[in-house]
């Protein structure tokens, strides 16, 4: 059975707290879902001014088969529809999502909705789009006996709709009433127009909900990556197309996309500034690690969802999976000894909080060093930065550095636009009179984040710079107790992998202290 995914994360899970993404990164999370298969990505409405942003740089993106999605809202004023559907329809999106309440209990249904919505789902066909219809409250309309909800189902499917998305708004709905709403949608439809799910989390069954609404004959789930959403959230995608997939056998996302799912959901976390929930299941750092009682198996190959058992990789058991592990990194794996050596390094190294799902570049430093195929292009001897407030706004910031390059020790100073950026500068000034191809290198974003403190109130601080030289992007980090030391480690990561990318030779066999 196919299940196509409507993913909400650039839209409804923004609306969780402490979830925001720039929009360079709304468009990395779109195409990190089209690879993966997402059917249609929600982006939001036009008309506000940062989802516009969105929808203009998206333009440019190839999301192969996905569709973009702008929202547009029924209610009970026409003019405000008539707008909000042209602003959507002007965003260029391939697909539009129409939202209308199917429960007069809230007091916000549109009059004569069932006539409104064949009209809006007719213009969208007629603008060439692909309409979807969203039926909040829906569940709570059938608990209360109304009869809109079906009618609803009705008219969008006489109209043309892509699909219609049964939307339990206000969180409430259990498994049976799911089962029972999608089967009275169906009969409604009669096979015209798919029926999909969108549940949420406030009585903690959204997960659950999306699956009793597939087993009841649901081709469309919706929800967002590790669940973000307002209020408890909205179903986790990463549970739901695993459980779905790995427990139903359904197809869900593209072919060998599954393995990739813990990756997007760190990355996702990682771009909401959020860490990963090591609970998460499927794809939690503890989702698999060997319990209290023993070595029962766990419920699934933590690899088909791209993750580890991270006990059993280490104690005693694990020995031909340490080194099967080594082998897959390309390290030289002489033996259990260097096997646990790696992986001990490897997780001292996400211990003190590193995360490598946005610092790829890092991590392939790290895997280098491990085998023994580090260049030292130079070596840090020692660094100083001065950070001047002033009451008027004209601060300074300056940042020098001392390293041995080139069979000599080079000294360079730089002022800059806070640390970071004074640092770049100051060790791009010092290196680029022995690498020249450090000339094209620019910092293009970075951000921190204060860790989990690791001896009493002593926090750590994870930095992570994003570089391009014009041709690649590719991002560092550093972790360390002193903000300043973080941002140097992430910021010699990225003159590293970039002379390393670009196959330069290295000027003197300067040694690494």
């Amino acid at each position: 059975m196919k299940v196509r995914v409507y993913d909400a994360t650039l839209s409804e899970g923004t609306r969780g707290a402490g979830v925001e993404f720039a929009t360079r990164d709304r468009l990395r999370i779109a195409l990190r879902l089209a690879e993966l298969g997402a059917a249609w990505i929600e982006a939001g409405w036009p008309g506000r001014a940062a989802d516009a942003d969105l929808f203009r740089e998206a333009r440019r993106l190839d999301l192969g088969r996905a569709r973009l999605c702008a929202c547009a809202t029924l209610s009970d004023d026409p003019g405000r529809d008539r707008r909000e559907l042209e602003a959507a329809l002007r965003g260029g999106a391939g697909a539009v999502t129409l939202s209308a309440s199917v429960w007069r209990g809230r007091g916000r249904t549109a009059p004569r909705l069932e006539s409104r919505l064949q009209a809006a789902v007719r213009a969208i066909r007629r603008a060439g789009r692909e309409p979807l219809v969203d039926l909040g409250d829906f569940f709570a309309g059938l608990r209360a006996g109304e009869a809109l909800p079906v009618q609803a189902v009705v008219a969008a499917a006489r109209a043309g709709a892509e699909a219609v998305l049964l939307s339990d708004t206000g969180g409430g709905a259990l498994p049976a009433e799911v089962e029972a709403g999608v089967a009275a949608a169906r009969r409604a439809a009669g096979g015209r127009v798919p029926i999909g799910i969108r549940s949420r989390d406030d009585a903690g069954v959204a997960v659950a909900n999306a699956l009793a609404a597939v087993t009841r004959g649901a081709t469309v789930v919706a929800g967002t990556v590790n669940g973000y959403g307002e209020r408890c959230g909205a179903a986790d995608l990463v549970a739901v197309a695993a459980d779905l997939e790995l427990k139903l056998g359904c197809t869900v996302l593209a072919p060998g996309a599954l393995k990739r799912i813990t990756s997007l959901a760190h990355f996702v976390a990682e771009l909401a500034d959020r860490e990963p929930d090591r609970t998460q299941p499927y794809a939690g750092r503890d989702a698999f690690a060997a319990g209290e009682r023993g070595r029962a198996p766990p419920h699934v190959d933590p690899e088909a969802v791209g993750n580890r058992a991270e006990q059993s990789l280490s104690d005693e058991r694990g020995h031909s999976r340490a080194l099967a592990v080594a082998r897959a990194l390309g390290l030289p794996a002489r033996g259990e000894g260097e096997a646990r050596r790696v992986l001990r390094r490897l997780a001292d190294w996400e211990r003190r909080g590193f995360r490598y799902e946005e610092a790829e570049a890092s991590f392939e430093i790290l895997l280098r060093e491990m085998a023994g195929r580090r260049r030292p292009y130079f070596r840090l001897l020692g660094c100083r930065t001065l950070d001047v407030f002033r009451a008027d706004g004209k601060g300074l910031c300056e940042a020098t550095v001392e390293l041995a390059v080139g069979g000599e020790t080079v000294h360079s100073a730089a002022s800059g636009v806070g640390p970071i950026h004074a640092l770049e500068r100051a060790l791009r000034r010092a290196l680029e009179g022995h690498y020249p191809e450090l000339k094209d290198l620019r910092i293009v974003a970075s951000r921190s984040r204060a860790l989990m403190p690791l001896l009493g109130n002593v926090s750590a601080v994870r930095v992570v710079v994003e570089s391009a030289d014009g041709r690649d992007r590719w991002g560092t980090a550093g972790v360390s107790d002193n903000f300043l030391h973080a941002c140097l480690q992430a910021l010699m990561d990225s003159v590293e992998h970039k002379l390393h990318k670009d196959d330069v030779a290295v000027r003197s066999p300067a040694r690494r202290g």
